[in-house]
């Protein structure tokens, strides 16, 4: 009887070391996210499911051209995933249906149709990024409530895993 007592305390041990480890990898490491909605078109689909690396923003800020995932800024319970268009000290506009950045046009393959509307100019401040979805026409984004303070972001989308037929690398599009 001691023995199989001695095996069953030995597993519960194994068991909640496991526990732990998941929940720490999960909390400062990687992280699988579902997408919702249509706003990152064409590249992620809704109901998507992707790792996010959260450990990548302990070293760096978020860059230009990387998808991130962060809490929304008007509900923070909420996570949505957007594309960096701008960090600290860059200047943003959209007119005639494209994006500049520091009075430059922004090469964005990913951007399939004309972007209605415009926004800015505005400088980025220090501590703030500017998301927008790759499907600008259908994204709730940093044109409707303002720059994203960096402390929000999650981490880096890297890859989606789920359905299989979209399996791939989510590369960072800057140009």
């Amino acid at each position: 009887m001691s023995g199989h007592l001695q095996s069953i305390k030995e597993w519960i041990k194994d068991f909640l070391k496991a526990l732990v480890f998941f929940f720490a990898l999960q909390t400062y490491v990687v992280q699988g996210f579902v997408i919702e909605g249509a706003c990152m078109e064409p590249q992620l689909r809704s109901h998507e499911k992707i790792m996010v690396n959260k450990l990548i923003y302990y070293f760096r800020p978020p860059a230009v051209g990387e998808v991130v995932v962060f809490s929304f800024p008007l509900d923070p319970r909420k996570d949505f995933i957007k594309r960096v268009v701008g960090v600290p000290g860059d200047l943003l506009e959209i007119r005639d249906g494209f994006l500049y950045r520091n009075h430059k046009r922004v090469a964005e393959p990913f951007v399939k149709e004309y972007v209605f509307g415009t926004f800015g100019p505005l400088r980025v401040p220090p501590g703030k990024v500017c998301v927008m979805g790759d499907n600008r026409n259908n994204s709730h984004d940093s044109r409707a409530w303002g720059f994203l303070d960096i402390a929000q972001v999650k981490g880096r989308a890297e890859f989606v895993f789920w359905p299989p037929w979209s399996v791939g690398l989510i590369p960072a599009i800057a140009d």
